[in-house]
């Protein structure tokens, strides 16, 4: 039998990992800030009731809400403001 010499344990090697990117700063005009709007004050802004609101929805004469999260359903300010003044815009043309 041959007799095997022993080897000095070696720590394990590390793997070289690369930096993580330093975060992104972003930056915020908040000139251009866009709320999110419950119901209750779209029905404010645009001066119709929930049924109005959704028939106009599906009709595509209104924005579409989105869904943040559950059921909760809320219009982006800038959409309906805009809606709002195609339709004063309108008025002024008739």
């Amino acid at each position: 039998m041959t007799s095997r010499t022993a080897r000095p344990a070696t720590a394990p090697r590390k793997r070289a990992t690369a930096a993580p990117p330093p975060p992104v700063k972003r930056e915020v005009d908040h000139s251009l800030a866009d709320r999110l709007l419950p119901l209750s004050a779209v029905m404010e802004l645009a001066g119709l009731r929930k049924t109005i609101i959704y028939k106009k929805m599906k009709a595509g004469t209104f924005p579409k809400c989105c869904k943040p999260g559950g059921a909760s359903s809320r219009w982006s300010e800038r959409e309906v403001m805009a809606w709002k003044d195609a339709v004063m815009a309108a008025r002024g043309d008739a």
